[in-house]
């Protein structure tokens, strides 16, 4: 396999050529040219305005996100973005028409200055502690964020909150005069629709895991560590300007089986299997999720890797057929590929969700599913869905984890993620 070289990136630069991102044209949503540019300014107003499409759709003049991944889709900023998943100082405030205002940690302010997305950027006044005893402060805090909403001629003030707002938060708001309407949902709608610049950004990403997944199939050998081999993930995003990693789902051998297993120091033994889920969050904060299960050296694989690979293989190529705009979920499930009945037990009741900035709507689940997990509704033309598959039986020795990432198109589906699959796994001669 050729090794794609992603380019370097200039995360504050307003325009990006992609370089050696080259891939197969997807209808009118990406089309290669080499060194197409990936337009920054148009990426931030697509996302702020589907944001502020939701809230004009449902009367709401404002939503105070405290989420920094949602911030930073409506905004563009990128500030600690994984220390703020577990702080809560930062947040901003999305008007229905106009510009964000952010509240910053203090002396970071300056990051949104080159942001067209932001009318000004403030040091905030942490959310900490802001229980029932601590109310005047909780009143304070309240009233510093209404003097900042857009004015409202008749009714209680509204204001919507995404899912990272404390309940203590949200009640201190609704003491203050504020009636807080719940954001997640309009939220996920305004996100599940990619620009063709999310996609690039999308690609970007997962040029950078194909590579890693080049470095990781070449690196297995009896002897390894799968933190040792997880490690090559990490140390390439960060090379080529990529972020974090969501998870550490890398397993060996028994480890494979069942599946949700993040990396140990355990010793990769010969003919054993190795299998990984990127969920790796590269340039540009977009997830690329993808998995792939490989032999380690050396030897021919057993029957029964064989069977698990060539079963997993089938069951993703098969729901991947059902991918198709105007397909709804039911129905998706209802067609879902029908495992061997020894494999059900240990099945994935999620078998599509959506991709952006990281795992999201919409959740798909498989067959005999959809009654118990399932929810309404029809993809649509430029989703982004990953469509995964696992097949291991209870109390057997290994398991295989398989997953594509794809854009939906009106006809079908185009792939955006194309490492190869194993041809030693994939003989059908068992």
């Amino acid at each position: 396999m050729d090794q794609k070289v992603p380019p370097r990136v200039d995360p504050e630069s307003t325009r990006y050529t992609r370089n050696a991102l080259t891939r197969t044209s997807i209808g009118k949503t990406v089309s290669d040219h080499g060194a197409a540019q990936m337009d920054m300014v148009a990426l931030r107003a697509y996302r702020l305005g589907r944001v502020q499409e939701q809230l004009r759709k449902n009367d709401i003049p404002a939503i105070l996100l405290a989420d920094p991944i949602i911030t930073r889709y409506a905004t563009g900023i990128r500030n600690m973005q994984p220390w703020s998943m577990h702080a809560n100082n930062r947040c901003a405030i999305v008007p229905a028409e106009g510009k964000a205002i952010l509240f910053e940690y203090a002396g970071s302010e300056h990051l949104a200055d080159t942001l067209e997305t932001v009318e000004i950027s403030l040091p905030s006044k942490g959310r900490y502690n802001l229980d029932a005893k601590t109310y005047e402060g909780g009143k304070s805090w309240a009233e510093y964020i209404m003097s900042f909403l857009p004015p409202q001629k008749v009714g209680k003030r509204r204001l919507a909150v995404d899912s990272r707002v404390e309940y203590f938060t949200g009640l201190h708001l609704q003491n203050a005069g504020i009636e807080v309407i719940a954001g997640g949902r309009m939220l996920s709608e305004a996100q599940k629709i990619k620009s063709a610049e999310e996609i690039q950004c999308i690609m970007a990403s997962l040029s950078i895991a194909e590579v890693a997944l080049h470095r990781i199939k070449q690196a297995i050998e009896p002897g390894k560590t799968e933190i040792g081999l997880w490690s090559i993930l990490e140390a390439t995003n960060v090379e080529f300007g990529g972020e974090y990693i969501d998870t550490r789902l890398l397993s060996s051998g028994h480890r494979t089986n069942p599946w949700y297993q993040e990396a140990t120091d355990r010793i990769v033994r010969p003919r054993e299997l190795v299998a990984l889920d990127t969920d790796m969050i590269g340039p540009f904060g977009y997830d690329a999720d993808v998995s792939r299960t490989f032999l380690c050296p050396s030897g021919r694989p057993s029957g029964e890797q064989l069977t698990l690979y060539g079963t997993a293989y089938d069951q993703l190529h098969h729901n991947l057929e059902l991918t198709r705009a105007g397909a709804s979920f039911r129905e998706m499930s209802e067609n879902a590929y029908d495992l061997p009945e020894r494999f059900k037990q240990q099945m994935m009741p999620m078998t599509w969700h959506g991709v952006g900035l990281c795992g999201q709507a919409p959740t798909i689940v498989g067959r005999g599913h959809h009654e118990k997990y399932g929810e309404d509704g029809v993809l649509e033309e430029g989703m982004v869905l990953s469509c995964e598959s696992y097949c291991g039986e209870v109390g057997g020795s290994e398991g295989v984890k398989l997953e594509q990432q794809i854009v939906v198109t009106k006809d079908g589906y185009q792939l955006l993620s194309d490492f190869p699959f194993e041809e030693e796994l994939l003989s059908r001669q068992f």
